[in-house]
């Protein structure tokens, strides 16, 4: 009888590699983290032909355009861009995270893993000129897909809690197209978010380039509803699976 391996389901680290994690599990810890956001009216198609079933568009379709910077997390520093949708599932609003990009690998992998965020890299900025705070996203690194500009001119006069986070979990099938996916689920989220400063004024949002390979740009900037800068600390914990597509 050959000799056999001894990593068995007892012994397995909790991600890949088995027996070198490139992650540890969740929570994660967030210090200190920034934020820019400009939230704006989309177009109504757009969002339904980016939403997996079983997730339904707000009475005013609505996308959010985000930037971050994290000085420190348990996942390491690194700096974020986000294009998320307001949808509604079973009377609940959340955000769908649509498309995300980061600038470093250990989110990168966890993300993608555990939640299904889709995360690719990135070149992104974060940063602040004169009064203006400003966040640009470019893949590859010369080709600007997304920029933000927020001019913070007063206090937020309400912090609204932060609402469900859901992601679409997709894992193809080892055999290849045309064959069912191993995964296709929806996750809930819910982080745990402690506001230090929450800042809101006049921003813009924009999708200067378009690539077929990361479609940011489909979605347009009909109109602007807000636009806010926050500093604060956040948790975020695992997921759980709340549809499975068929």
């Amino acid at each position: 009888m050959p000799d056999t391996g001894h990593l068995t389901l007892g012994r397995l680290g909790y991600s890949m590699g088995a027996d070198a994690p490139a992650y540890p599990p969740p929570p994660y810890y967030y210090r200190n983290a920034r934020s820019l956001s400009v939230t704006f009216e989309t177009d109504r198609e757009a969002v339904r032909q980016a939403l997996p079933a079983g997730l339904g568009v707000t009475a005013t379709p609505t996308a959010d355009l985000s930037f971050f910077e994290y000085p420190f997390t348990t996942l390491g520093s690194y700096r974020e861009a986000i294009l998320s949708l307001l949808v509604e599932h079973r009377g609940r609003q959340m955000l769908y995270i649509q498309q995300i990009m980061v600038d470093a690998e250990p989110p990168l992998l966890a993300g993608r893993e555990i939640w299904g965020f889709p995360k690719k890299l990135a070149a992104i900025e974060f940063g602040v000129d004169r009064d203006m705070f400003y966040g640009t996203m470019a893949r590859p690194a010369k080709i600007r897909l997304a920029s933000a500009v927020v001019r913070p001119e007063r206090p937020a006069a309400v912090i609204a809690p932060q609402p469900p986070v859901a992601s679409l979990r997709l894992i193809p099938a080892t055999e290849g197209a045309g064959h069912r996916p191993l995964c296709a689920e929806i996750i809930e989220t819910l982080p745990e978010v402690k506001v230090h400063e929450a800042w809101e004024g006049t921003g813009s949002a924009s999708f200067p380039e378009q690539s077929a390979l990361d479609p940011w740009s489909r979605f347009p900037v009909r109109r602007v509803i807000g636009a806010t800068t926050r500093v604060y600390d956040m948790l975020l914990p695992g997921g759980k699976v709340i549809e499975r597509l068929e």
